[in-house]
């Protein structure tokens, strides 16, 4: 009888294979791929939750950051509502002087207006005398008097009476 190299081979292989499976070999490679499936497994985990993590994180970080645009939104607004206001008050409270000073400027010119009505007024009245004092006294004459006299006196009873 006579073995070729094959059947060689496959005795040694199966005398290997009975040898692993004698001394458990299967067993510890199968626990060895058990640990390593767990331990990946567990850097598997670890990886969610840290993605986890960080997503919430993520939302988190952008719902700060709508609030803080928000509040700068609003701010900017109310910081525009307080400078029209500003604005606005300024604005009346010019007005509000300029009217007074306008009105203070007229009636200062009123009361120059009246003070100079009376000054000429008393001018006239002093010239308006001087004038008749001068007519009178040089155009009255004795008779006249008497009759002008007797006239007022008539006139001044009538009235009483």
């Amino acid at each position: 009888m006579s073995f070729d190299a094959s059947f060689f081979v496959a005795l040694s292989f199966a005398l290997v294979i009975l040898g692993f499976l004698k001394l458990g070999l299967p067993g510890r490679v199968a626990s060895m791929l058990d640990e390593r499936a767990d331990k990946i497994r567990e850097e598997l985990e670890q990886a969610q939750n840290l993605r986890d993590e960080a997503q919430a994180l993520l939302k988190n970080y952008r719902q700060r950051v709508k609030k803080a645009e928000e509040e700068s939104r609003s701010m900017i607004e109310q910081a525009k509502l307080d400078s029209e206001k500003m604005a606005e008050d300024a604005k009346v409270a010019l007005q509000a002087r300029l009217e007074r000073k306008t009105r203070q400027a007229e009636d200062k010119i009123a009361q120059a207006e009246a003070q100079l009505s009376q000054e000429i007024r008393a001018v006239s009245a002093e010239l308006a005398i001087s004038a008749a004092g001068k007519l009178i006294s040089e155009n009255l004459t004795t008779e006249t008097a008497d009759k002008i006299l007797n006239n007022s006196i008539q006139n001044v009873s009538s009235h009483l009476n």
